[in-house]
């Protein structure tokens, strides 16, 4: 069964009619039909309001309203210049009202209105619409699309290429990539919206941390590929570089761009910019696969220094040799090691030691925190957890949330959205109260990853199984066909197939469960 299969048989909401789907460059991605005419007027507006010209932005955004009014960014654009030519203008207030009444959540339009309350001197309507607009999940606009179909995707493909076209070719370039950014949130494009970013952060390196702000929102949201890219972007941009600490998951995703591409010399220079230790960037190229980087990256650090322990723990993996004697080694006086380092280090430990060996060989490396949202780390750390040979207090929140849901006995972490990320809170809401509006909410925001995301996919079928709607027999297996060999996935199968009577995906289930044995 394909992938996509899985939506159709776990979800349940309905698609706007105005939705379509299309493939862009490899990908699938979905978000509401547009025209380039109708973006080539809101570009219009744009630089006209850059430049000060309302009387221009106005005709601009009109037309763009005119074109596709179905939207909240334009009537957003429409009231704010309305209220500067005229804060008594009451076409300013029917413009935010048509923007509201197309998203009441959508923040710009709910701080346009506040700025405009402000003009006006209305001092109570200000504070009543920046409160609204402060209560607003900003991430929101990056996962706002249901799934749907339609006949348009090959026009949708060429349309995109216009509206970039249209912006390429504009003598503004900041405000033209700047006003395709906010195109692209509100018509839910990913791809079009990390393009964006992409192209500005290079234009302006100012906007640098904006972008590794977005790349992390993207990485929570489930849009790893667009997240790497983003952070990449983020961290060539300008000198003196990004600081690292201040963005540590858009770092290590800037560092997974430059390990995927392949190349010592490349990745070297990334773990500079994004000032992240080799030997951390070494045991990430470990858990991506790619044993022969890892050793090429940490082979000069060991030899200069033989003591450096986390250096010489990702070389007996990468190299293959007496694994367990580099465990009998660390402990004592050795300075901490990085997250990434003890995880890769206990996954391979584990097919070479027994458990009790395995756990006693990790419990005496001292590690740095393991980094909330860092799926490459988090999601190994978790297999480890659930077999008992690393504590789960070395896990993060989002770590703890899926070791919940693999079984019971770990407590779920504190409800604090922001120690989790979307994917991560409508997991743990899918665990404890499924039926929840905010589960349905943010399953409704995730729902273009649930055939791809684990831990999506996961969630989506745990508040499928907590509803009263029918499930369809072939459920647990089209959430096995996403990764057969994912710990959380087959625990979840297991589930739907018990639930629906389908013994076939029960036994594939509990398969891929034995082979991560300590999981069940």
């Amino acid at each position: 069964m394909k992938r996509a299969a899985l939506l159709a048989l776990l979800l349940t909401a309905c698609a706007s009619t105005a939705r379509v789907e299309r493939v862009y460059e490899g990908r699938l991605l979905r978000g509401r039909f547009v025209e380039p005419r109708a973006y080539a007027a809101f570009l219009r507006g744009a630089i006209a309001e850059a430049s000060g010209d309302l009387r221009g932005a106005l005709e601009g955004y009109q037309a763009a309203a005119d074109l596709d009014p179905g939207g909240p960014e334009v009537w957003t654009r429409l009231g704010a210049v309305r209220c500067s030519a005229d804060p008594r203008d009451p076409r300013a207030d029917e413009a935010f009202g048509r923007a509201l009444a197309r998203d009441d959540g959508y923040g710009r339009a709910w701080e346009a209105k506040a700025k405009c309350a402000v003009t006006r001197g209305d001092g109570a309507g200000s504070v009543a619409a920046a409160a609204r607009a402060a209560r607003v999940d900003a991430s929101a606009d990056e996962a706002n699309v249901l799934l749907a179909r339609s006949a348009g995707a090959d026009h949708d493909a060429v349309t995109r290429e216009a509206l970039v076209s249209l912006t390429l070719t504009s003598r503004a370039p900041v405000v033209a990539w700047d006003a395709l950014d906010r195109w692209a949130q509100e018509h839910g494009d990913v791809a079009l919206r990390v393009r964006s970013l992409e192209a500005l952060v290079r234009l302006d390196a100012g906007r640098r941390e904006e972008v590794a702000r977005a790349s992390e929102q993207l990485a929570g949201a489930g849009e790893s590929a667009g997240a790497r890219s983003l952070a990449a972007a983020a961290f060539e941009a300008g000198d003196p570089p990004l600081a690292g600490s201040r963005y540590p998951l858009a770092a290590r995703l800037a560092v997974d761009e430059a390990i995927a591409r392949g190349g010592a010399a490349a990745v070297e220079a990334r773990a500079s910019r994004a000032r992240l230790s080799l030997d951390e960037v070494a045991a990430r190229a470990l858990l991506s696969g790619k044993p022969d980087l890892a050793r090429e990256l940490v082979s000069t650090m060991a030899r200069a220094d033989p003591s450096a322990l986390g250096a010489s723990l990702v070389l007996a993996v990468a190299q293959g040799r007496d694994v367990p004697g580099a465990a009998r080694a660390a402990g004592g006086d050795a300075p901490a090691v990085a997250g990434a380092v003890l995880v890769a280090f206990g996954a391979a430990l584990w097919h070479l030691a027994a458990p009790q060996q395995v756990r006693e060989a990790l419990g005496r490396v001292k590690h740095d925190r393991i980094v909330d949202g860092d799926d490459r780390v988090v999601r190994a750390a978790v297999e480890l957890a659930a077999r008992g040979v690393l504590s789960a207090t070395a896990l993060p929140a989002d770590g703890l949330a899926e070791l919940a849901a693999l079984g019971p006995g770990t407590p779920l972490p504190a409800r604090d959205d922001r120690a989790l990320d979307a994917r991560h809170a409508f997991l743990a809401l899918a665990i404890e109260h499924p039926k929840e509006p905010r589960a349905r909410e943010l399953g409704a925001r995730l729902a273009p990853v649930a055939s791809s995301d684990p831990v999506v996919a996961a969630a989506t079928a745990l508040v499928a199984l907590a509803g009263d709607a029918p499930l369809a027999r072939g459920a647990g297996g089209a959430l096995l066909a996403i990764d057969p060999a994912d710990p959380l996935l087959a625990a979840t199968a297991l589930r739907l197939a018990e639930k629906t009577g389908d013994p076939e995906a029960a036994r594939r289930a509990r398969a891929a469960l034995t082979a991560h044995a300590g999981v069940f």
